[in-house]
């Protein structure tokens, strides 16, 4: 007998919902990354460096979940009259949302005599049923396109004529109901203004993966 691709793809989702992630820790070294700006006013600098992100396993044991915690220093230099603000944050992505309660399955068999439904027994997997030479098992399972979403860190405020700096230490993400890979990348942008221009800038990190 085969198995329908619906029910193969349940099964694996399935399988993502209840394996527990590996219990230690991935530490990763991203490069540093940085821009220098010529504008009306003179110049800005915006960058990135000693960015680590450190996988750790979910506290729910779902694998569906994703967490880590993330540090990197960000940093801007106005050189030139002129304020403005450093912003700096995560862009975060999931491949494949699947929303709560999303996933389920109408454990019903159908036989050739009269395609009359029958009910699972006692004890039995209610996501496939196998009774019989003619088997049909109707499921349902309701995914999202994943998302790109704004996870904004911290801001700072520009002085003129000197580097400010935003400082992140073990900033704790979670990615909750994703069936497929999530991808982080930091960023930093510049908005420098002056009482003639307003002008802006960015860096943004090396893509990995949670």
């Amino acid at each position: 007998m085969r198995l329908s691709t619906l029910g193969v793809l349940l099964l694996s989702l399935g399988a993502a919902l209840y394996s527990t992630p590996p219990a230690q820790a991935d530490i990763v070294t991203l490069a540093p990354h940085e821009r220098t700006y010529q504008s009306t006013f003179g110049s800005f600098t915006v960058g990135d460096r000693d960015e680590f992100i450190n996988r750790i396993a979910p506290l729910n044991q779902v694998g569906t979940t994703r967490e880590a915690l993330v540090s990197n220093m960000s940093y801007a230099r106005v050189d030139g009259i002129a304020g403005g603000q450093l912003k700096t944050g995560y862009h975060v992505g999931c491949s494949v949302t699947l929303p709560t309660g999303s996933l389920g399955a109408i454990p019903q068999v159908y036989v050739p005599s009269g395609n009359v439904p029958i009910p699972p027994g006692p004890g039995s997997n209610p996501a496939l049923q196998i009774i019989g030479p003619n088997i049909q098992v109707p499921m349902t399972i309701n995914l999202s396109p994943g998302e790109v979403k704004d996870l904004e860190v911290a801001t700072k405020d520009l002085i003129p004529g000197k580097q400010v700096q935003v400082i992140v230490r073990d900033f704790h993400i979670a990615v909750n109901q994703c069936a497929g890979p999530v991808s982080i990348r930091q960023y930093t942008y510049v908005y420098a203004k002056s009482a003639e221009t307003d002008d802006s800038g960015a860096v943004f990190g090396d893509p990995t993966w949670l």
